[in-house]
């Protein structure tokens, strides 16, 4: 699939970034130039190629992204760099991504999607995978 000036910018942003679970795996970018539409879960279920029947939920963006961008007094100095560098890829997210959101897909293993709409068209994000228990 051809890379989008949309996912160079979400790679880049991205770059060294892990979301921290039992795996603490890193963000690809990703982009399904067909898609239309509102972005919903069951969409992204599809898309993503996940059992049908898999369990979906969605969750704002800025609710998502809280815990990670903040900026705790009792951070030391790489805590805050990860802070600062999660606060510039969200907004490089609102910047690229119009409607975006996130939806996780899996129970157990689950498949992590920042989703919204390109500016080229299609949809396009970043997507992590997490272990929650």
């Amino acid at each position: 699939m051809p890379t989008t000036a949309t996912v160079t910018a979400l790679q880049q942003a991205s770059v060294g970034l892990t979301f921290q679970s039992e795996t603490d795996a890193p963000w690809t970018a990703f982009n399904w130039p067909t898609a239309t539409g509102e972005v919903t879960g069951e969409a992204v279920q599809k898309l993503g190629k996940h059992k049908a029947g898999s369990p979906v939920s969605e969750k704002p963006l800025d609710e998502f992204f809280a815990p990670l961008v903040a900026d705790l007094d009792w951070y030391g100095d790489e805590e805050k760099a990860i802070a600062q560098q999660y606060q510039v890829l969200l907004g490089v997210i609102k910047g690229v991504l119009s409607a975006p959101k996130v939806v996780k897909v899996g129970a157990k293993n689950v498949s992590v999607y920042v989703v919204g709409k390109a500016k080229e068209g299609g949809w396009a994000g970043l997507m992590t995978k997490a272990v929650e228990t």
